[in-house]
């Protein structure tokens, strides 16, 4: 499924066109970041077929105005946003994949590989509304002599098998304070205190360079990034999935308000320690982010995580 057909292709006018109209969106319901979403999560793709990357869903309906294979998983797919459960295209992990034998495989009981692949492919996909014209008979034959009246008839279902799912999470979202949950759009919470706490977190000396401080807080709620930092001279020797151990990368933890980074988004956050970094000789990834709520005082001393970033995803603590 493209939006143009490629240049040079042999046979072009055998590309068929898909044509379809996106009739209604529902509210966008976040799949990450506090109770209600990681409930909605486990309720739509089970305990383990969720993406990592997916950090939100919506519900919408789709008319389609050409009828081709595959049309409505293929086209949203191509768009970056696959169907729930949709393993093909891209909107569901199966379990026979590596993440999921990493995370859950269990050698003890192999009818749990088979269970969770099953969850992971429960598509969210379902016709909701049927119309045709209701034919007109003949009282002398019935059969044979069928024509075609002006009368329709209509039919549309009440709920599909995820629509106890949405409501169930905005009932328990409605019970959230504010702290607990994190929009797109910056709530703009800024506090007190908007200076910098360095805390004092070990350099690895074999680098060999004056390295940024690991981890820089601002007081009060912001938002924050989790970078991953590694030289380009040891690029072959860090995995995609690095942890806090791997001698050749380093981590880096960096939040302020939007006064302070210049802008309302986890990208504006990044972009400081990003420039330093390339400056020293780093590639750089973000992997995650959210907010955290950072207080050092007398009184009180706490660094809250919650949240998680639409852009980078949540952060993996």
């Amino acid at each position: 499924f493209l939006s143009t057909i490629p240049a040079g292709v042999d046979d072009a006018e055998s590309w068929a066109e898909c044509l379809l109209k996106i009739a209604k969106v529902g509210d966008v319901c976040t799949v990450v970041g506090n109770a209600p979403s990681d409930s909605l999560a486990r309720d739509l793709w089970g305990m383990h077929g969720k993406p990592n990357e997916t950090c939100a869903v919506a519900e919408l309906e789709i008319e389609l105005l050409t009828g081709r294979t595959h049309q409505i998983r293929g086209q949203l797919a191509a768009m970056n946003f696959p169907l729930v459960g949709d393993v093909q295209y891209g909107g569901a992990v199966p379990s026979s994949s590596t993440l999921w034998q990493k995370n859950y495989g269990n050698k003890q009981n192999p009818d749990r590989e088979i269970q969770s692949y099953i969850d992971s492919e429960k598509l969210a996909l379902q016709c909701c509304s049927l119309e045709f014209l209701d034919p007109k008979y003949s009282e002398d034959e019935p059969e044979t002599n069928a024509k075609r009246s002006n009368k329709w008839n209509s039919f549309r279902l009440d709920n599909v098998f995820w629509t106890s799912f949405l409501q169930n999470y905005h009932d328990e979202s409605a019970k959230l304070s504010s702290s607990e949950i994190t929009s797109m759009l910056d709530e703009g919470m800024t506090f007190r205190d908007s200076s910098h706490e360095i805390l004092p977190l070990s350099v690895g000396t074999e680098f060999n360079v004056e390295l940024p401080p690991r981890v820089l807080l601002s007081h009060g709620t912001n938002k924050y990034v989790i970078v991953k930092a590694w030289r380009s001279d040891r690029e072959t020797m860090v995995g995609l999935d690095s942890d806090v151990d791997d001698p050749n990368v380093l981590w880096f933890v960096r939040s302020a308000s939007p006064s302070e980074c210049g802008g309302p988004y986890h990208a504006n956050v990044a972009e400081g320690i990003l420039r330093e970094l390339a400056a020293l000789g780093f590639i750089t990834k973000v992997t995650g982010g959210g907010r955290v709520d950072y207080c050092v005082s007398k009184e009180i001393s706490h660094a809250h995580v919650f949240g998680f970033s639409y852009g980078f995803g949540k952060g993996n603590h």
